[in-house]
């Protein structure tokens, strides 16, 4: 693990939290798009965990500049890391809008004819190590429902929204009722998610030695997450 269990269960708090915060805010439109949720989502996250004053947990921004930028088919990186390891996280954001409008999340690719998710999917599969989701917002009320948390953000594994990907006739937009589907039978939220990477089930641990040149070998081009475990293990 990359950290003792109550500070894993601190980080998943605040994880939870934040994508709380700003699905309230879209849900009363303050937040207007895809870019502007993950943007506060990762500002609130960064601010949760250092509220929360845990002795050497801390989170930071960092900018990338690497000579040469390589589209990963995701919107955000997120580093885990402590003094001896790190995990990339990296995730896709859409805002289906479920509630509101049908079928307008996805759409075809002039070069291609081919379906910008299912796009997305394939660049994502070739990033071999990272721990990779798909978040899919909601403007819908706090409560039950059958895609999406309580209270946050649905998650779905890569591998999972891959495999769908895979079967389907890639030359047609996502409709509404391929993606409940894939949510009804595999969300999670984001608490989930990172409790996952932060206990180590998923994503690759690499040392942190290599940890500037893997950033940029994966040619991930502004500003990123890291959460800073440094001196909690060890």
């Amino acid at each position: 693990m990359l950290a003792p269990s109550s500070i894993i269960d601190e980080v998943v708090g605040c994880a939870e939290w934040a994508d709380r915060l700003v699905r309230a805010d879209l849900i009363n439109g303050f937040v207007v798009t895809e870019n502007d949720y993950t943007s506060n989502f990762t500002g609130a996250l960064r601010r949760e965990i250092n509220s929360r004053a845990i002795p050497d947990l801390v989170a930071h921004t960092q900018v990338l500049t690497p000579k040469v930028e390589r589209s990963t088919g995701t919107d955000a990186c997120i580093i885990f890391r402590n003094r001896d390891i790190f995990k990339v996280g990296l995730f896709e954001a859409k805002w289906p809008r479920l509630s509101t409008h049908t079928n307008c999340w996805d759409s075809l690719q002039k070069s291609t004819g081919k379906s910008h998710f299912d796009s997305q999917l394939d660049r994502q599969n070739a990033l071999s190590g990272s721990a990779i989701w798909e978040m899919f917002y909601s403007e819908e009320p706090y409560g039950p429902n059958p895609y999406f948390p309580e209270y946050g953000s649905s998650c779905v594994w890569h591998a999972d929204a891959f495999a769908i990907s895979s079967a389907r006739t890639q030359t047609a937009p996502w409709a509404d009722t391929e993606l409940t589907t894939l949510l009804a039978a595999q969300k999670q939220g984001i608490g989930e998610v990172v409790r996952s990477i932060c206990e180590c089930r998923t994503g690759q641990p690499l040392p942190v030695g290599v940890m500037q040149n893997h950033l940029t070998e994966l040619g991930i081009k502004g500003k990123v997450l890291v959460i800073n475990l440094s001196n909690l293990q060890g």
